[in-house]
């Protein structure tokens, strides 16, 4: 069985690299909300700009209509593209240059109509003037607009969806024109007053090329998290794998202490072995060698001296191998572990040159 120390060095690593695990995974995870919650950011962003750019569009529409109605309308030659507008019911509709070219007169309405054709024309915008009472039939609001049309007259000022046209994304826009003085001119006969609201101009912004920005986007920053994200994992591990090492060369230093002391605990035990028996020994030794001196090479004690002799000589080799113990070695005996003197001895046998027997 397994020291209890032996088990509490075993475990450490293994404890240290579950909280490199943890770690990684809390850092993971960071990563992963964060970067879902900038994503939505951008996407929000990218809403925004249409929006931005959907206002902007209104402003502009507001801005040449009041140029046009603050100037009573303007004129410009009748073409195929510009005929004379039929539901404007005023004096000097059409006039005549004196070069004989006929003018029509080009109300607000009318110029935003024709704006907002070019409009779609070139970059794909689809602007609609409307109202729930429209003078013409044309400019009657689709359901998306009339709801927009009925929460303006709840009160509501800016109303604003994504919705799919012709099969593409667009954020549909909408804001309600108001009244004005000059206004009066062609809806007078509508018994509007000034401050009501005649209508709204809705505005559909295309998303594709603010989604292709958004995506650029997403795509960098997802490059962004992935380098952080690997920057973090890596410096965990790092860190746990110098950790790690930092522990194990403590145990080592702990275990070459722990060696040291008992190595010294063994050349103190040896040391007092080999003073208590070299007497003894050297005392058996001569006693022996003088017996052999009084005996003929034949007499049956002479063996038996000899064996002594060799016996003697072998014990004397063990104390001076227990004298030269300069490391800790052990092997295996029925009764347990014990310490290997010969191997233990063995560096300070091959450190000797004199050649002399041991």
């Amino acid at each position: 069985m397994e020291k209890p120390d032996k088990l509490i060095k075993r475990h450490k690593p293994l404890r240290l690299w579950s909280y490199a695990f943890a770690i990684i995974c809390i850092w993971t995870l960071f990563i992963l909300i964060s970067w879902i919650w900038l994503t939505q950011v951008i996407a929000s962003g990218a809403l925004e700009t249409a929006r931005i750019e959907a206002r902007t569009a209104f402003r502009n529409d507001v801005i040449y209509r009041r140029w046009n109605a603050s100037h009573g309308g303007v004129y410009a030659p009748v073409t195929p593209k510009t005929p004379p507008n039929p539901y404007l019911k005023t004096d000097h509709r059409e006039i005549q240059t004196p070069a004989g070219i006929i003018l029509t007169k080009i109300n607000p309405a009318y110029m935003t109509r024709q704006v907002h054709e070019l409009a779609q024309k070139t970059y794909g915008q689809k602007n609609h003037i409307t109202s729930l009472n429209p003078i013409r039939p044309q400019n009657a609001p689709d359901t998306w607009e009339e709801q927009a049309l009925k929460r303006f007259e709840r009160g509501e000022t800016e109303v604003s969806s994504m919705e799919i046209i012709d099969k593409t994304k667009h954020l549909r826009f909408m804001r309600p024109l108001i009244i004005e003085k000059e206004c009066l001119t062609c809806h007078a006969n509508q018994e509007y007053k000034i401050g009501d609201i005649r209508g709204g101009i809705s505005i559909s912004i295309p998303m594709a090329p603010h989604e292709a920005i958004e995506s650029a986007n997403v795509t960098t920053l997802s490059f962004i998290y992935i380098f952080l994200w690997i920057i973090g994992v890596s410096g965990t591990l790092l860190g746990i794998f110098f950790i790690t090492r930092q522990i194990q060369k403590r145990h080592q230093a702990e275990e070459q202490l722990l060696q040291h002391e008992k190595m010294e605990g063994i050349m103190e035990m040896a040391g007092a072995v080999c003073h208590e028996l070299n007497q003894p020994l050297q005392t058996i030794l001569g006693n022996s060698e003088i017996m052999l001196l009084d005996l003929a090479p034949d007499h049956p004690l002479a063996k038996r001296l000899n064996n002594i002799q060799e016996q003697v000589e072998r014990m004397s080799k063990t104390t001076r191998n227990l004298i030269k113990i300069t490391r800790y070695e052990t092997k295996r005996f029925p009764q347990g572990r014990v310490i290997d003197i010969v191997r233990a001895a063995k560096e300070g046998n091959a450190s000797k040159t004199d050649g002399t027997p041991k």
